[in-house]
């Protein structure tokens, strides 16, 4: 992995932050911004579910997942009414958990670990703005 892979990667993590603290200071729309923000990265993450179905030998259910994930994630989009961040961060953890359990052997060195920080991030702040 290179180091422009974890730049990036925790550059990603700023407008979580960000909008958290938008969200803490009473921003009229932080937190329509960060759920959508959290979708996104959401989806991005059942994309790379999906490309490594296309490289690697894996259970077939890795490419349905993949693909749930994305549309779970635009639930959140549509029902953007409901307070979906505790939801979310849950599911950030939970996927997280998956791939460990079933792509630790595909992923490159050192990008479960990145993958920790990242989830663990995003996990943290929803749980924060879900409790403010």
């Amino acid at each position: 992995m290179k180091k422009i892979h974890l730049i990036l990667g925790y550059g990603g993590l700023i407008p979580f932050f960000g909008l958290a603290l938008l969200h803490y200071l009473n921003f009229e729309n932080a937190d329509s911004f960060l759920i959508a923000y959290a979708a996104l990265i959401f989806s991005f993450l059942g994309g790379l579910l999906r490309k490594s179905t296309l490289y690697n030998d894996l259970p077939a259910h890795v490419i349905y997942i993949s693909v749930t994930v994305m549309l779970w994630a635009w639930v959140w989009l549509i029902f953007n009414q409901l307070n979906w961040f505790f939801t979310a961060s849950c599911s950030f953890f939970a996927l997280y958990l998956y791939e460990k359990k079933y792509l630790i052997q595909t992923y490159p060195d050192g990008f479960i670990k990145l993958r920790l920080h990242l989830s663990m991030s995003a996990t943290v702040v929803l749980l924060v703005v879900f409790f403010i």
